[in-house]
C-alpha cells in the first residue's frame, strides 16, 4: 500500500469521524433551553384604590410574585413558557384574594413556506385588581382581550382562559393562506349581572394575502364569533357574529411590525328578557404594532375594537393605548404607558345597555439596576372610571415602591 493512498485513507477517516461528530453535536448547537427566574417584592400606597364615589379611604396593597422563563430555541422554532404567581395582603381588605397567576405559553414554528404559531394563557387575579385597568402591555400576550367592564369590587376571582393558534402558508410568491382562532373563557366566583358575567367568547378568521413587498402584505377574508353566557344571568344574552376583516401587514422584522385592521360585521342577539331579536351592523379600524429602536421601545394599540366583555355581550372599544421603554444608560431605565378607553355594548337587551364606560389608566416607572440582575423600582400609577349612570368621575392615585430579580435572557443570533 503506498503512502499516499495511505494519507488519503486517514484523511478519508478523518472525514468521517468528523461528519459523524457534527452530527451528534449540530442537534445541541441547533436548540437552546434555558430557565430564566424572576421575581419581585413590592408596596402600593393609593387613594380611592376602588374607584368610587365618594372616596374610599387610602390603602396599602403588599405583592410577592415569583416566577420565570423557560426558553426553547431551535433554529425554526421558539418557546417561552413562564409561569408568575403572586401573593397579596392588603389589612384593610379582608375579603382580597391573596393568591393570584399569570401563566403563558408562546410559540412559533416556521418553514420556508409556512409559519405557526400558539398564544396560551391563564390568568387568575381578584376583581379588585382585574376592574381596576392597565396600561402597559404583557410581553408574551400584547393584545389579550382584558377588558372586564363593570365597578371595581373585592373578593371576587375572574379566571380567563385563552387559547389562539395562527397558521399561515405561502401558495405562491405573493399568495398566502392564513388562519386563526381566539378561544376565550372567563369565569367568575360570583356573578353581577351587568358587570362580572362569566361566558365563552370564540372567533375563528381565515383570509386571503396578497404580498406587496417582502415586508408588507394584505389580507381579506371573514370570520365568525360568537358570545355565549354560562348562566341565564339577567341581561346576558348570546351574540352570533358574522364579519369580513381587510388587513395590512407590515412586519420589518421579529420586533418591528404593526397591523392594520379594517373590519364590519353583523351581530344578531336572539329574543330574550322581554325584549325583541336583535340585529345590528358594526364596524371596527384597529391599527397595532410594536417597533423596537437601538435603546428604546414602543408598542401601540389605537382604534375601535370590537371584543367580547363581562357586561353580558360584545362591546365598541375605543381605545388609545401606547407602551414607551427607554434606556437611559447601563443602569437606569425609564417605562411609561397611557391608555384611554370609552367602552359601549352592543345590542338592545343587555342590562344597561346605553351605559358607557370611560376608563384611564396611566403609569410611570423608574428602575435601577443594582447589578446585572438585581434592580429596584419606583413609580406612579393614575386611575379614572366615569360611567353614565355617574354623577362624576371616581380617581385614583398610587406610589409604588419594588425591590426584584430578573434572570438574563439568553442571546438572540
Amino acid at each position: 500500500m503506498s503512502s499516499s493512498f495511505r494519507s488519503l485513507m486517514r484523511v478519508g477517516w478523518l472525514g468521517w469521524l468528523a461528519v459523524a461528530h457534527m452530527a451528534a453535536i449540530l442537534p445541541a448547537v441547533a436548540q437552546e433551553i434555558a430557565f430564566v427566574p424572576q421575581g419581585d417584592i413590592s408596596a402600593e400606597w393609593a387613594s380611592n384604590r376602588t374607584l368610587t364615589v365618594p372616596a374610599a379611604p387610602n390603602s396599602e396593597l403588599y405583592r410577592a410574585t415569583a416566577g420565570g422563563d423557560l426558553i426553547r430555541r431551535t433554529l425554526v422554532s421558539d418557546l417561552d413558557f413562564r409561569p408568575l404567581l403572586t401573593v397579596q395582603h392588603d389589612d384593610k381588605i379582608s375579603s382580597l384574594d391573596s393568591f393570584e397567576a399569570l401563566v403563558d405559553l408562546v410559540g412559533d414554528y416556521r418553514t420556508l413556506r409556512s409559519e405557526s404559531s400558539i398564544i396560551a394563557e391563564y390568568h387568575r387575579q381578584d376583581s379588585y385588581n382585574s376592574q381596576y385597568g392597565i396600561s402597559g402591555f404583557n410581553p408574551l400576550n400584547p393584545n389579550a382581550p382584558d377588558t372586564s367592564g363593570g365597578e371595581v369590587v373585592t373578593g371576587n376571582t375572574r379566571s380567563s382562559y385563552e387559547v389562539a393558534p395562527e397558521f399561515s402558508y405561502d401558495l405562491t410568491q405573493r399568495v398566502s393562506l392564513s388562519g386563526s382562532a381566539d378561544l376565550l373563557a372567563v369565569r367568575y366566583t360570583t356573578e353581577i349581572p351587568g358587570q362580572l358575567v362569566s361566558y365563552n367568547g370564540p372567533q375563528v378568521d381565515l383570509a386571503l394575502g396578497w404580498a406587496l413587498s417582502p415586508t408588507t402584505r394584505v389580507e381579506f377574508g371573514p370570520y365568525y364569533a360568537y358570545y355565549n353566557p354560562v348562566h341565564d344571568t339577567e341581561g346576558a344574552v348570546q351574540t352570533t357574529t358574522w364579519g369580513a376583516a381587510l388587513d395590512y401587514v407590515s412586519k420589518f422584522s421579529r420586533v418591528s411590525q404593526f397591523k392594520i385592521t379594517a373590519r364590519v360585521e353583523r351581530d344578531t342577539e336572539p329574543a330574550a328578557f322581554g325584549a325583541p331579536s336583535f340585529s345590528q351592523t358594526n364596524w371596527g379600524l384597529e391599527w397595532v404594532g410594536s417597533h423596537k429602536f437601538l435603546t428604546s421601545q414602543i408598542q401601540y394599540s389605537i382604534g375601535k375594537f370590537l371584543q367580547p366583555n363581562s357586561a353580558g355581550g360584545r362591546s365598541e372599544l375605543d381605545q388609545f393605548r401606547v407602551q414607551y421603554n427607554k434606556l437611559l444608560t447601563q443602569r437606569w431605565s425609564v417605562n411609561a404607558a397611557v391608555r384611554v378607553t370609552r367602552e359601549s355594548n352592543i345590542g338592545t337587551v343587555i342590562l344597561d345597555n346605553n351605559n358607557t364606560r370611560d376608563r384611564a389608566n396611566a403609569q410611570l416607572a423608574v428602575t435601577y439596576l443594582l447589578t446585572p440582575e438585581w434592580f429596584i423600582a419606583g413609580g406612579y400609577r393614575y386611575a379614572r372610571l366615569k360611567d353614565t349612570t355617574a354623577s362624576e368621575a371616581a380617581n385614583s392615585n398610587s406610589i409604588i415602591l419594588s425591590v426584584g430579580y430578573r434572570g438574563l435572557q439568553p442571546p438572540r443570533d
